[in-house]
């Protein structure tokens, strides 16, 4: 027990015996001096008021378990908030990128720089009063008070509230998508043991007070209803949390589960003890991988000895093996006063393992082959079975490659020639940087390095099938290598390592990429005749660095990149022209890419942009 929370009680409990003799003899108003009895009423009050205060400034643990069904499976982003001069700095660096950007994108109509600069600041380029004051040269006072009461209630600046009015319409000018903002982080309390709920830490002011205004007002009635106050302040302090013994048992009702189904987990808590649990709370352990699509995985009940209680969700199967954590359970005391937070052990399943599916993707690659046989059309004659050409006939040539109707006609030897089909080396590179990994609001839908390790999926079991030589390797902080070959136990060596490689791990792995360093190690593994079909979202410049320098160095590039989204402010704007700056670089300098949307499957994405493969 705290010593305020002794405190109070001892002085309730003196309250009450003071009072008590107080209405037996009569004596309130002689017994005391009046300076005496003044000074112990204010201290009382004073007592109550700290106590109060205490409550505001340092506020007690609640034993309340979060939801894991809120939780966003998106990797947390760095907190860019401060305090106000902080947000307003901040808020005035983003102005200056959004104006370059409304400059790019008013000048793409031919307009020069002071043309463009002209145009912005008369408002004339959108129909949005708000989005035109951020750049306006000149703003009415209306309308400031206007966006500063509409700032006010948002919580941002009002150029802040400006510049996000700017982005959504910028992202009209451009035709850029946008999606909705992601949701917060939640956690989970971490630690065992007793806690408090911090329900009466108000309530220990009550005996002060009534102890401090019954004093200075000489009511003996104050003085008995502190009684009551003490009363049930004691039966708080003198509560202790149960400690449960609990057999949890969980079942995972799946079947060789494949990236995106829908998996029910159930989980049943039985109370083994002979003491009744009246405030019981169990939240399973998801892996941070698994988003609940359904139900929840958090349960508030009472428990008897020997009762039960089920809890039942659904979550959405991610690739990768996922393992449950220990659930925790929060057993609180009859009064609310406090709680002991366990986590007990767990029989049946604890891991789920979930495997890519496959893709029919009709994959192009470019024509940089080997001298292997395979699929792709060379620019020689050889061995196939398309018709290529005629050359004079040469002795040893076999008589069923003769022409003979050309012999009948002429007499004249030929030879015909077909189509010669050859392999290609290629090396699938997924984009799984810390950098790559975000996830739209909506948890049924695919984080960025999900799709990209799909997409990569789709490319090795097209060009196996292709009879290529297939490779794969990873833009990680875990490095990831594996040499191209053919055949279908690489095939299922590849299928392994996409599945359940920490490197490409629906998580980001733990660590710094370095852009120059994982180019040096790519050039040594890279065999040099290899073509390299990368899987990335394109969310910074780093990896278009990288893109560039490979196709510097002789090897044929194109690039499948999932759209990651943007949330429809200045900063998301920002982010997805840059993107599509990036995707517009890199095809000026002769790097396919194929821009994948979130609404689209990536064949049909590859169908709609094949005009823009080279081959």
């Amino acid at each position: 027990m705290s010593l305020h929370r002794r405190f109070a009680l001892a002085l309730g409990s003196l309250a009450v015996l003071v009072g008590a003799l107080g209405v037996a003899t009569g004596g309130f108003d002689a017994a005391a001096r009046p300076g005496l009895v003044i000074f112990v009423g204010i201290l009382g009050v004073g007592l109550a008021l700290y106590s109060l205060s205490r409550r505001v400034r340092v506020p007690t643990a609640v034993a309340v378990l979060d939801d894991p069904s809120d939780r966003d499976i998106a990797p947390p982003a760095p907190s860019t908030d401060g305090g106000g001069s902080a947000r307003l700095t901040r808020h005035r660096r983003l102005a200056d990128e959004v104006r370059t950007l409304l400059r790019r994108a008013v000048a793409r109509d031919g307009l020069d720089d002071a043309t463009a600069d002209e145009v912005i600041g008369s408002g004339a380029w959108t129909d949005d009063p708000v989005a035109a004051a951020a750049f306006a040269d000149d703003v009415g006072r209306s309308r400031q008070l206007r966006d500063w009461l509409r700032a006010r209630r948002d919580g941002t600046t009002t150029l802040g509230y400006r510049l996000d009015r700017a982005g959504a319409a910028i992202r009209e000018l451009l035709g850029l998508p946008a999606t909705d903002a992601e949701p917060s982080q939640a956690r989970t309390p971490t630690g065992t043991g007793v806690v408090e709920t911090g329900r009466w830490a108000g309530f220990r002011a009550v005996p002060l007070a009534f102890v401090g205004v019954g004093i200075v007002a000489r009511r003996p009635g104050l003085l008995l209803a502190g009684a009551v106050a003490v009363v049930a302040l004691a039966v708080g302090v003198a509560s202790r949390p149960p400690d449960p013994d609990l057999t949890v048992t969980r079942a995972i009702h799946a079947e060789e589960p494949a990236h995106g189904d829908a998996v029910t987990v159930r989980m049943q808590v039985r109370n083994d003890g002979d003491r009744a649990l009246v405030d019981c709370r169990v939240a399973d352990g998801v892996p941070d991988a698994l988003a609940v699509t359904d139900g929840s995985p958090q349960l508030a009940t009472a428990l008897r000895p020997d009762a039960t209680a089920t809890v039942e969700y659904t979550v959405r199967a991610t690739r990768g093996e996922h393992r449950f954590d220990a659930p925790r359970v929060v057993a609180g005391d009859a009064a609310g006063a406090s709680a002991r937070v366990t986590e007990p052990a767990v029989t049946g399943d604890e891991s789920l393992s979930v495997s890519l599916p496959s893709a029919d993707l009709d994959v192009p690659v470019r024509s940089q082959t080997t001298r292997l046989r395979g699929r792709i059309e060379a620019d020689d004659g050889g061995e196939g079975i398309a018709f290529y050409a005629t050359r004079d006939y040469r002795p040893g040539d076999p008589l069923s490659r003769v022409d003979w109707n050309r012999y009948a006609s002429t007499r004249e030897l030929s030879t015909l020639q077909f189509q010669q089909e050859q392999s290609a080396t290629v090396v699938v590179l997924v984009d799984a940087r810390p950098d790559a990994y975000h996830a739209p609001a909506d948890p049924t839908l695919d984080t960025t390095v999900d799709r990209a390790v799909l997409s990569a999926r789709g490319v090795l079991d097209a060009r196996l099938d292709a009879d290529d030589r297939v490779g794969l390797a990873a833009l990680s902080t875990d490095r990831l290598y594996v040499p191209p070959s053919g055949g279908q136990a690489h095939r299922s060596r590849l299928e392994t390592v996409l599945a359940t490689n920490a490197a490409v791990g629906p998580t980001p792995a733990v660590g710094e990429w370095f852009p120059e360093a994982t180019f040096r190690w790519l050039r040594r593994e890279l065999p040099s005749a290899a073509q390299v079909v990368c899987c990335s979202p394109l969310t910074d410049d780093d990896v278009v660095r990288v893109l560039r320098y490979l196709a510097a160095y002789g090897h044929a590039v194109t690039v499948l990149s999932p759209d990651p989204g943007t949330r429809p402010t200045a900063a998301g704007t920002v982010a997805a022209a840059r993107r599509q700056f990036r995707c517009s670089s890199l095809r000026r300098q002769g790097i396919p890419v194929v821009d994948w949307r979130h609404e689209e499957s990536l064949a049909v994405a590859i169908e709609r942009q094949r005009g823009e493969w080279f081959s």
